[in-house]
């Protein structure tokens, strides 16, 4: 079991690779579509975050957490709270939805998601490191932002939508994200020993000087 969590996201490019060959082979809806491809893309971008380069979690603990702390070992964040909190948002925030086309506040809220990424990468970690890439910031505008653009211009329609959708799509996104990045289930996980990042998840290609 450990060797799976520690490995998380090495195991987050199979399962994109399999969402990819189902949506190729099964899927004909066009929202469905946009729905699994993000899933798909956003797999990958936890590869990216984490396993090539890396590099994520040392940014998130500087840029969100505010934190000085540069050894890995005493954050509270490891392999099993990263896989938990990764895994469960990219099922709840993307895969649910595709299978209720129906609840219309589930795709917007999958859609917030995307924008969030784009901001997240393109401009926030970059003007607050004074970088031009971050680690992430491939498949975030490369690959989830693309897949948005399209469902903006050919499938959303305002009129399908009343303004307690908006709402329940930020209320829910926001659920998502404290339950997946900052509730006592994920601090918890981040305590347990036996999950320790390696080093190029850690700090990709920016690890600090001791």
């Amino acid at each position: 079991m450990k060797g799976i969590v520690n490995n998380w996201h090495n195991i987050s490019v199979y399962i994109a690779g399999a969402i990819f060959v189902i949506v190729a082979l099964f899927v004909t809806d066009s929202l469905q579509k946009v729905l699994l491809l993000s899933a798909a893309v956003l797999f990958l971008h936890f590869f990216e975050e984490f396993g090539w380069p890396g590099g994520f979690p040392y940014l998130g603990m500087k840029v969100m957490m505010r934190s000085d702390e540069t050894d890995s070992t005493k954050w509270n964040c490891n392999n099993l709270s990263s896989m938990f909190g990764n895994w469960i948002a990219g099922t709840l925030l993307y895969i649910l939805p595709a299978f209720f086309l129906n609840i219309k506040f589930l795709t917007l809220a999958a859609i917030l998601l995307s924008v969030a990424e784009l901001i997240m990468h393109l401009i926030t970690f970059n003007v607050k490191e004074r970088t031009l890439y971050n680690p992430g910031a491939i498949t975030a505008i490369f690959g989830l932002t693309p897949i948005a653009c399209y469902y903006f211009l050919n499938i959303y329609n305002a009129s399908l939508y009343v303004w307690y959708d908006y709402v329940f799509a930020f209320l829910w996104f926001a659920v998502i994200f404290w339950f997946c990045y900052r509730s006592p289930v994920y601090w918890n996980l981040g305590k347990k020993e036996g999950y320790p990042l390696t080093d190029q998840s850690a700090y990709g290609f920016y690890k600090p000087e001791k």
